[in-house]
């Protein structure tokens, strides 16, 4: 991931199930990159039962964008699906230090062009602290 906030460290685990079936997606790999960042950490495979796992920093704040991150589920070289993950208000005020909260507070998630077809099924579930790390965990139909 490119582009850190203030050096928090943040995983994100995403969970591949299919849409129809909702039983784990294997055979996929996912690639994962920070808004305004053109590359991504690399791809990596899900395992047998469909997580994948990226370690990078928290994204930083940038204008007029929500602090999220893209990935994008390839089968071999076809795209299956791209989207992003908006992280949550009480996430970034645990990872910002005071200055770089005060940028976020002209910014919402409505007003970000990214999200324009809706939010709710992008916010992954984040847990963890600033010192030890965060760790942002989703569950995605493909």
């Amino acid at each position: 991931m490119t582009e850190p906030a203030s050096g928090v460290p943040l995983t994100v685990k995403l969970r591949l199930v299919s849409s129809n079936s909702g039983r784990p997606r294997t055979g996929c790999t996912v690639s994962l990159w920070h808004c305004g960042g053109h590359r991504s950490l690399s791809r990596q495979p899900v395992d047998a039962a469909g997580w994948v796992a990226f370690s990078g920093a928290f994204p930083g704040a940038h204008a007029g964008h929500w602090p999220h991150v893209h990935f994008a589920v390839h089968s071999d070289d076809d795209l299956l699906h791209a989207a992003q993950l908006a992280l949550p208000q009480d996430a970034c005020a645990e990872a910002y230090p005071p200055d770089e909260r005060r940028r976020l507070g002209a910014m919402t998630i409505a007003r970000d062009d990214c999200f324009t077809g809706g939010w709710a099924l992008q916010i992954p579930s984040v847990t963890g602290d600033a010192t030890r790390g965060l760790v942002a965990t989703r569950t995605v139909g493909v």
